[in-house]
């Protein structure tokens, strides 16, 4: 029996990522080119150029993890290890802390990774459910009081997203301290998922990373998503607990015992141009969101959503059925996997079905963070126009 459960919302992606024109389920933001980045920095193509290829340190070299550590109040580069993506730092983190038996409670929807690993390791996994409040607008608020009752038995960490993926849900500060409150009280760490952080809808609503509020905090950051650096595999672990890391590091041994040295160099110039990174991407996500209002507005019978507040991912519903011509479940409700393999094959265009969570079959993530959304959901609404003909 294999130790892992197939990774369902990868195995979709490989499906289809490479295979299709537009990918409207994407969680990163638009991409640049090496030549861009390096043109941030004066001197930087000669020091890549320059670059040795031997290996790096195991905790990611020192200007890097500085350069990070800067972006959290209280933290200094010991407090910084850098990984091979977010992927790797979720893993390692849970082989470094985790035994058989141990309790783990865990945002759902999420992440399948944030879930299956500590399941996979014997934890007992517990899911803590967002609460998906009414509107107009409405909004997915992180259950306090459900928390609370959870952490009624001992647990050894508890594991949020924030902004969420595929929600785009995020606590309010109210939410936030009731959490951290909580995980204080009963001693369990904190595993925020942070990789979605700095695109807040309204960046008054920023929170404090949760290294940065809570002594038993782990935050994990990465460039994949706002700063849309997918492609330097470079993501990193933050945390005031010298236990936690020296823990994490022993994991690494074992796996990628360091980073590539040409990803950390071009990470070091991301990281100390990492607003302007930023800054770039919401603003494309500010004119996509902007697209996106129109297109449900002029297809209120399709699919609506409660407006995600972070991140470049949102989580609509269908609610269009077998009348329109689109794919029904067998007892009513859309069927958003069917709908999503059709429009694959049939307009090219890739849609993430709420199936791959395990969760809301008529869902689907909606990804935008990238420059050709416009054109993705152009293609979009004439394959739907062309199902109801």
């Amino acid at each position: 029996m294999p130790f892992f459960k197939p990774f369902k919302l990868e195995r979709f992606f490989a499906e289809y990522e490479f295979n299709v024109r537009y990918l409207l389920s994407s969680s990163d933001c638009e991409s640049m080119s090496v030549r861009e980045l390096l043109a941030l920095e004066e001197g930087s193509l000669e020091g890549f150029l320059g670059l040795r290829l031997g290996y790096t340190e195991t905790k990611g070299s020192p200007e890097l993890r500085e350069a990070l550590a800067a972006r959290y109040e209280g933290l200094g580069p010991e407090s910084v290890v850098v990984h091979a993506g977010a992927e790797e730092a979720i893993l390692e983190l849970f082989l470094a802390v985790l035994e058989p038996g141990d309790r783990v409670i865990v945002n759902f929807p999420c992440y399948q990774s944030l879930a299956e690993i500590p399941r996979a390791l014997g934890c007992a996994v517990e899911p803590w459910e967002l609460r998906e409040e009414a509107g107009p607008p409405g909004r997915w608020a992180f259950d306090v009081e459900a928390l609370g009752k959870l952490l009624e038995k001992p647990a050894k960490i508890v594991v949020m997203n924030a902004p969420h993926n595929p929600t785009g849900a995020l606590p309010t500060r109210e939410e936030f301290d009731g959490i951290i409150a909580l995980c204080r009280k009963s001693g369990a760490l904190l595993f925020s998922d942070e990789v979605y952080r700095l695109l807040e809808r309204d960046p008054a609503r920023r929170l404090p990373a949760a290294c940065e509020a809570y002594e038993g905090g782990v935050s994990l950051g990465v460039l994949s998503k706002n700063a849309g650096l997918a492609g330097l595999r470079i993501g990193w672990l933050a945390t005031k607990r010298d236990e936690v890391i020296n823990a994490v590091l022993a994991a690494k041994d074992y796996g990628t015992i360091c980073n590539s040295a040409p990803s950390e160099y071009l990470a070091l110039v991301a990281a100390r141009h990492l607003d302007e990174l930023v800054e770039r991407n919401r603003g494309i996500i500010a004119s996509n969101l902007d697209v996106i209002e129109r297109f449900f507005q002029r297809r209120p019978g399709f699919a609506s959503w409660t407006p995600p507040e972070g991140g470049s991912v949102g989580f609509p519903r269908i609610t269009a059925g077998a009348a329109s011509g689109l794919p029904s479940l067998p007892g009513g409700g859309a069927d958003a996997e069917a709908l999503a393999r059709a429009l694959a094959a049939e307009a090219g265009v890739m849609l993430l079905p709420g199936s791959c969570y395990g969760y809301d079959a008529s869902g689907f993530r909606l990804g935008f963070g990238r420059a050709n959304l416009p054109e993705a959901l152009a293609a979009l609404a004439g394959w739907l126009d062309r199902r109801k003909a």
